[in-house]
């Protein structure tokens, strides 16, 4: 059954908010004020089609965007996307009193910017080895074979790699049935080196047919670097194991931003975009105006980038990562990038700066970038007792980072301002770059 809809209203995710027999239904793909036909049948319902357009509305986007959902702004114009972005950060912070209007730095390129792909894999019907990503919210495999996100390099690297994995019959993993061989394939590609990083990811160290493959892959001239493989036979949703073994080349690849050059690993967290990361670190270092004798903690630090970049500015950089890999990738960048002035610490963030609280250690400046949960209670109260007179909030979730925020000014910091940056175009995710100063004392 179709039903009409006239005028909807949007929210941030591009859904429009329907009403169907007195419950309200999300709408994928939809813009503010459009006119649109909706299916209602079904377990849940969809959009059917749009008989008002936006202005806004684009119709190149993805093809797999309906099935997908990774992308939620495709069906838009970009630089309508970047306003909704601003919009929403300006909305979702609005309590934040005496604070500059919140802009969005715009990406470079808002198609095939992706430096890591990651695709997972099944037997189509026909028997056929098909890779793609899960539906949203569920484990539904949708089949893509050109995502308009991921370099185009990486693309042309797994359609070629997919026909060599059918030739050899490799088997995908089952998860239902825990049987089977290959559960992904990622690819990892430096946009100024040109060098890529092909991993596969198999249910432990069996890979029959592997030597056949390495023979066809490095026969179809894709100038694949390097080729891992990754050991994962736990029952997670976590993509890589954590171990590895180098089946061709050194088992890494390097990448330049900006003058600096940084060595990449299979495990190593690394800024998705390779283009937009030069501006990133930009906006960040501008808002911490570092002087020449400050000490810089950046905690979160991974392989380093953003401690290197600030060790122009700094007398000393601290930098704290959890993951071993990327500690090991850090101090060897430093080496390569002939960065003397940087210490790289394999520590859990809370931990160190607990115990660098305790320790009264001198902080001028702190930098943290943490994973998309944020940083934790202790963290932040550890901060309020080293008392840096300026953070750098680096986050790539808004929410995470309002409750953060919060927590800062229990522990006497202001936020002084907000800049979005569009690392992650097409789809709603958005970095925020945060400046916050220690509070003085009242004289």
């Amino acid at each position: 059954m179709i039903k009409k809809f006239s005028h909807v209203s949007v929210d941030y995710g591009a859904d429009a908010i329907v009403e169907i027999k007195n419950k309200e239904y999300k709408i994928h793909g939809c813009i503010e004020g459009e006119d649109i036909l909706v299916e209602t049948e079904g377990k849940y319902p969809s959009l059917s089609q749009v008989i008002n357009p936006s202005p806004h509305r684009i119709n190149d986007g993805c093809p797999y965007q309906k099935e997908c959902g990774g992308c939620q702004f495709m069906h838009m114009d970009y630089a309508y996307e970047v306003e909704q972005k601003k919009k929403y950060l300006n909305r979702l912070f609005q309590h934040i009193q005496n604070i500059p209007e919140i802009e969005v730095l715009s990406t470079f390129e808002p198609y095939y910017y992706r430096n890591k792909s990651q695709m997972t894999y099944k037997l189509s019907k026909t028997k056929k080895i098909v890779c793609g990503f899960y539906e949203e919210y569920s484990h539904r495999l949708v089949t893509v074979s050109n995502c308009m996100l991921q370099s185009k390099a990486s693309n042309k690297v797994i359609e070629e790699v997919n026909k060599i994995l059918s030739k050899h019959k490799i088997k995908p993993y089952d998860e239902k049935n825990h049987e089977g061989v290959l559960r992904h394939v990622l690819v990892r590609y430096g946009f100024q080196t040109k060098e890529i990083m092909l991993i596969f990811v198999t249910n432990g160290e069996m890979f029959p047919g592997r030597n056949n493959v390495i023979k066809d892959i490095l026969k179809s001239n894709l100038n694949i670097t390097t080729i891992v493989q990754n050991y994962n036979a736990r029952d997670t949703s976590i993509v890589l194991g954590d171990r590895n073994k180098v089946l061709y080349g050194l088992g890494f690849i390097y990448e330049k931003v900006s003058d600096y050059k940084f060595k990449i690993s299979p495990n190593s967290f690394f800024q998705v975009n390779s283009l937009g990361m030069k501006k990133l670190y930009h906006c960040a270092l501008e808002k911490a105006n570092i002087q020449k004798n400050d000490i810089v903690l950046d905690a979160y630090c991974g392989v380093g980038t953003i401690s290197i970049f600030a060790s122009k500015y700094a007398k000393e950089v601290i930098g704290v990562e959890l993951n071993k890999q990327a500690i090991q990738d850090a101090k060897i960048n430093a080496k390569i990038n002939a960065v003397a002035n940087v210490n790289f610490v394999c520590d859990d963030a809370t931990n160190f700066i607990t115990n660098a609280a305790k320790n009264k250690m001198k902080i001028d400046i702190l930098i943290l970038d943490p994973p998309r949960e944020g940083s934790t209670k202790q963290f932040i109260h550890a901060v309020g007792y080293l008392k840096p007179r300026k953070v750098i909030y680096i986050s790539c979730d808004p929410n995470t980072l309002k409750r953060d925020l919060y927590l800062f000014a229990e522990n006497e910091y202001i936020v002084q301002e907000i800049t979005g940056v569009d690392m992650f175009a097409r789809t709603k995710h958005i970095e925020c770059v945060i400046r916050l100063d220690l509070k003085q004392p009242q004289k």
